[in-house]
């Protein structure tokens, strides 16, 4: 029974490690570039902006086609909230379609894609991600509607690598740990926390207005970010 306890615990540790925490809030939502009230969450959001982006992590992924948010989520007074970077989506400039988040594993194949011996002479494959389009309006009341649509938005990123062989380990490995690490904790909490939270580019418009869209358990937000302007 001790072994079977000890067990769990160690495999709860790793667990929990492996999820990361993210990255230090900032003091209240207020304190970010775009900021609201959902429910029972202050949330707050800044535009990071490639160079940023590439000090963090290394990687220049704004060249293979993300963006990259910074968002603190502040449970409000004593309450528990549920976070999680499934429940942002983003859209840019005056095109409905949205794109959904993507996961450390996806950003991380991406950044280094790798081909067996049986893919070298064949052509580099598209990715499709799925998409949405979603409208969000606010009435005088302060109630909020949305309506939603599927689609598929069809890219010239290099596909993700197959699984590695059991035991074989990848270039990947490590930054897709740093991107985990750093990412917005998918978590029941009481207290603030913070990450990045990742999306294929919605737009090919550099210079369109972002709108980071949260569609959580207790309401809908709408935060409206934009690119620095170019020198």
């Amino acid at each position: 029974m001790k072994f079977r306890l000890g067990l769990f615990c160690l495999l709860l540790t790793l667990t929990l490690a492996f999820a990361g925490d993210g990255i230090p809030a900032r003091g209240s939502a207020e304190d970010y570039t775009a900021h609201d009230v959902s429910g029972k969450i202050a949330i707050g959001a800044a535009y990071v902006t490639p160079a940023q982006v590439k000090r963090i992590f290394g990687e220049d992924l704004d060249k293979r086609g993300y963006v990259v948010f910074e968002v603190g989520m502040f449970p409000v007074g004593d309450t528990e909230a549920e976070i999680s970077p499934d429940d942002f989506k983003l859209r840019q400039g005056k095109d409905s379609s949205v794109t959904r988040a993507a996961t450390p594993h996806m950003v991380a194949t991406d950044m280094h894609p790798s081909r067996s011996p049986d893919n070298a002479s064949v052509p580099q494959k598209v990715h499709v991600y799925t998409s949405d389009t979603i409208g969000v309006y606010q009435g005088s009341n302060g109630q909020h509607g949305v309506y939603t649509g599927t689609g598929a938005t069809v890219t010239n990123y290099p596909a993700p690598a197959p699984p590695p062989r059991s035991g074989q380990s990848t270039p990947n490995d490590k930054l897709e740990q740093l991107i985990e690490d750093k990412s917005l904790p998918d978590i029941k909490t009481r207290r603030a926390v913070a990450g990045y939270v990742f999306f294929p580019k919605a737009s090919t418009d550099k210079h369109a207005d972002f709108e980071l869209l949260y569609f959580g358990a207790d309401g809908q937000v709408s935060l409206k970010l934009s690119p620095p302007a170019s020198k």
